[in-house]
């Protein structure tokens, strides 16, 4: 695993984090999410640019500016307002477990730098970035970039947009075609992190499976070497839908978005399967949601719930079923692991309901780890197998379970009934 797993401490996770929990229980709920010995180790946090669809007050960006004024010089950036609970919560994490990787994206820059001159991505015309913005957008990240690590945050990953198909009118967002995205990347973005000696990865897409391969080649023949990798949202579809010429390449692809609640797959369902399709780095959603599913802006992701909910009113929080399955595979898969091969039913395709599915890798400090999980409406009965060993287990139905043992160097498990 290059990156690991985690979920995005959103600008709504954030403040309850840091305004819901008195010092001592939010000291708590840190250990639990980000340490390796006394929670589940999570390790790949993604922090959105600017406000999302979770965000407690008036939607933001860095550079924000009366409408009918442009600012292309970025006289008027700020991180200002990530600095009162975002960035101390990240830097909190990173003191927790040093091995944190963090990506981050926007769901809109700046209103004037789109068509429309809004943060939402509806209206006449709907929003897009416009033909003199490309230069000041690439700046915009650069400025973030070298905000955020003078604030003691590295940023290892970037994504250009997100979701860049759709354009809420509740929430921010922007259209971006995939030619507009490569020529980003390549014209404008890539260069500008090369000057200012900027080392972060330049991800594509940022949404679904099921829509890659109408989005995803452009992308990539347009912004040649300059593409980092791809990040993909779980939604619709599964790994399998991840393009061809994206595994052909070898360009590290990752999941960076998923919420119980609005996917089809629960979250065990989906990290094994996204394990399996090659996947360096697993993200959920919101880290923290209140009792409600919020705080958020407009309609988007009903349902959602989040590893933890903090319940402000009582000063207090629980852990979810999220949070027990995303710790059955970051707890146990070891940062520098690498997968080996087990059997595992690979016909199961987009479907819910399915039987045993697996998936197995080998520790840098000589464990190996097999996660099982099965999901058809009956209990699974099972014998793993690795050379001349073997031990019989039993996973209930809808259930997930992990077995750690000492390596016998073989080629990998196989589980069998």
């Amino acid at each position: 695993m290059s990156a690991g797993f985690g979920g995005a401490l959103t600008d709504s996770s954030a403040y309850l984090l840091a305004t819901g929990l008195p010092p001592n229980r939010r000291e708590q709920a840190l250990q639990q999410l980000f340490s390796a010995k006394r929670g589940i180790g999570l390790t790949f946090i993604r922090a959105p640019m600017g406000a999302s669809d979770f965000t407690v007050g008036p939607a933001y960006t860095y550079d924000d500016v009366p409408a009918g004024v442009s600012d292309p010089q970025l006289a008027h950036f700020s991180i200002a307002h990530d600095m009162t609970y975002i960035v101390p919560l990240l830097r909190e994490a990173r003191r927790i477990n040093p091995a944190l990787t963090v990506m981050a994206n926007p769901w809109s820059p700046p209103a004037w730098m789109k068509t429309n001159d809004s943060l939402v991505g509806s209206g006449d015309p709907r929003g897009t970035l416009k033909h003199d913005a490309y230069a000041p957008l690439a700046d915009y990240f650069v400025r973030f970039v070298q905000a955020y690590r003078r604030a003691g945050v590295k940023i290892s990953y970037v994504g250009v947009q997100n979701e860049p198909l759709i354009a809420p009118s509740d929430y921010p967002g922007m259209v971006l075609t995939p030619e507009a995205e490569g020529v980003f990347i390549g014209r404008f973005l890539a260069p500008a992190f090369q000057r200012a000696n900027i080392q972060a990865k330049i991800l594509a897409w940022d949404f679904d499976f099921a829509f890659a391969d109408q989005y995803v080649p452009s992308v990539a023949s347009i912004a040649g070497t300059s593409l980092g990798g791809v990040a993909y949202h779980c939604y619709f579809g599964g790994p399998k839908a991840a393009p061809v010429t994206m595994r052909i390449r070898r360009l590290p692809s990752f999941v960076t978005e998923c919420s119980s609640g609005l996917s089809h797959l629960r979250p065990g369902e989906m990290i094994v399967r996204a394990l399996r399709g090659s996947m360096a780095g697993v993200q959920l959603w919101n880290l923290a949601l209140n009792e409600a599913g919020g705080p958020k802006h407009g309609g988007g992701c009903p349902g959602c719930i989040a590893p933890l909910v903090v319940d402000a009113s009582k000063r207090t929080y629980r852990l979810t079923s999220d949070y027990w399955e995303l710790g059955q595979f970051s707890k146990f898969i070891q940062h520098g692991a690498y997968r080996i091969a087990s059997s595992s039913d690979d016909g199961c395709g987009t479907q819910v309901a399915c039987g045993i599915e697996t998936v197995a890798f080998r520790n840098p400090d000589g464990t190996e780890v097999l996660v099982v999980t099965t999901n058809n409406g009956r209990a699974a009965a099972f014998t793993v197998t690795e050379g001349e060993r073997h031990f019989t287990a039993r996973v209930p139905d809808g259930g997930i379970a992990t077995f750690v043992w000492r390596t016998a160097r073989s080629d990998g498990a196989s589980v069998g009934r």
